[in-house]
């Protein structure tokens, strides 16, 4: 006698998984690039106490050298359906945070296309290469602790 679980309702956490009620938002794209994100290196975590409701998933990553963070990048996940056309192409949002001299700079990426898995890998490394040469040219100084 054989029993099925739903493993969807099981209370089980992963840092760097997605389960079948989390697949469910989004467009196959969506679900393709958070695998992609995945894949990359990056960590869910829960962004709704920051950034609402309408942000369904949340990544990051922490760029170091060594043991000392040089700067962490996020990406959010935002359900725009019924509230601006074309709600694909501001669906992930990508921030970073760069310690400078004179304090931190903040910069994100919004509007990129992501709906295509070759231009979405393409568009995450070009991201994170400029962020790595910003955080050159603005001293590579490292976040504190």
């Amino acid at each position: 006698m054989s029993q099925q679980i739903n493993q969807s309702k099981l209370p089980i956490q992963g840092e760097n998984s997605l389960y079948i009620k989390e697949i469910q938002k989004g467009s196959k794209d969506s679900h393709i690039f958070r695998n992609i994100l995945i894949e990359s290196g990056y960590s869910k975590f829960d962004a709704k106490p920051v950034k609402g409701d309408i942000c369904y998933d949340a990544y990051y990553k922490y760029f170091k050298t060594g043991e000392d963070l040089k700067y962490t990048i996020y990406c959010y996940c935002y359900d725009l359906k019924n509230i601006i056309d074309d709600p694909e192409l501001f669906e992930f949002t990508f921030e970073c945070q760069i310690e400078s001299e004179r304090g931190i700079i903040g910069i994100e990426s919004i509007q990129w296309n992501f709906t295509n898995p070759n231009a979405a890998k393409s568009n995450l490394i070009f991201f994170e290469e400029k962020m790595e040469m910003l955080w050159i040219n603005l001293g590579s100084k490292k976040f504190p602790n």
